[in-house]
């Protein structure tokens, strides 16, 4: 299965909005309809993510609790399906077998990638690579190289052991990861 997809960002036109205008309701229905473009472009999503590429378009750069409240209440109407990831949402749209390295003109931090997408990752390295099994540790640097990363920092190496845990990917006694 080819699980390595392009990453990109959605295209959402920039506007000029007062975190008042957001809190009033009048824009429900724009803020709802960037919600859905982005997770269609975007998916699997994290919330967090979600909401900042949202937020950005409004050009607001801080945004209070009230903000995030009403991006909440405007999130339970959106009819995707959805998992938890340490306590947060992340959305799903269509299949969601694939990662998706973050090119150099991007911005997308390991903090930011759905650990799914970084066990489709593992998955893909394991199907394609030339050995049966792997340690952990040189799992993690081609783990890294796949999605992007110069080097292993510990924000990479906390994606690549949360990702781990996936339960399609399977290690046997000796703690290797394998096929």
């Amino acid at each position: 299965m080819e699980r390595l997809k392009e990453y990109t960002v959605a295209p959402l036109e920039a506007t000029s909005q007062t975190p008042d205008a957001i809190i009033s309701g009048i824009l429900d229905d724009e803020i709802k309809a960037r919600m859905i473009k982005v997770i269609e472009i975007e998916g699997p999503i994290r919330q967090s993510l979600l909401y900042k590429r949202t937020i950005n378009s409004f050009s607001l750069q801080k945004v209070g609790s009230r903000i995030l409240q009403k991006f909440d209440e405007i999130a339970t109407t959106l009819e995707f399906d959805y998992i938890e990831e340490n306590g947060e949402k992340v959305y799903i749209f269509g299949e969601s077998q694939f990662f998706r390295p973050t090119p150099d003109s991007e911005v997308r931090y390991s903090y930011q990638i759905p650990y799914i997408e970084g066990a489709n990752c593992i998955l893909h390295i394991l199907e394609s690579g030339d050995k049966s099994s792997y340690t952990q540790k040189e799992l993690s640097y081609i783990f890294s190289e796949t999605m992007g990363y110069q080097k292993l920092g510990a924000k990479v190496l906390e994606l690549f052991k949360e990702s781990l845990k996936d339960q399609r990917i399977k290690k046997n006694k000796n703690g290797r990861v394998q096929k």
